[in-house]
């Protein structure tokens, strides 16, 4: 598929979604450097503004095409989902997921900073943890 075929697909399912009232995030990643996915409300963050390089998305050096990363609402991200199998065919259509990993230290961390502990205690007990338990 050429660029703009997947820029079209991609601002049409969006513009479903929004029309079914289902919340779209603004936008994330390398895609919000592309000033045909703010004009074609693909994302709802103008890079003008924000200076955000279009080159993080796409440039000649990467590797890998092109891609966006859009977040639905959780309970109703299986609707789109349905959308865009129904509209582009069921073959068509692939879900791709990404694990991050963390070590111990940073979980502890990171549990602390949601719970809302102060940082000097947390930061004590992560130190207690080894380096690679």
């Amino acid at each position: 598929m050429k660029f703009p075929g997947y820029f079209l697909i991609v601002a049409d399912f969006i513009k479903w979604a929004k029309a079914q009232g289902i919340p779209v995030g603004p936008g994330r990643g390398s895609g919000a450097g592309s000033l045909v996915a703010y004009s074609t409300t693909i994302t709802d963050i103008d890079p003008l503004r924000f200076s955000l390089l279009f080159e993080r998305f796409l440039n000649p050096d990467r590797v890998s095409m092109p891609d966006f990363d859009i977040d639905f609402c959780q309970d109703r991200r299986e609707e789109v989902i349905r959308y865009v199998q129904q509209k582009y065919g069921r073959d068509q259509v692939g879900q791709i997921i990404t694990f991050g990993t963390l070590q111990a230290r940073a979980v502890l961390r990171d549990v602390g900073r949601v719970l809302q502990m102060p940082y000097g205690q947390v930061d004590k007990l992560s130190k207690m943890v080894p380096q690679n338990p």
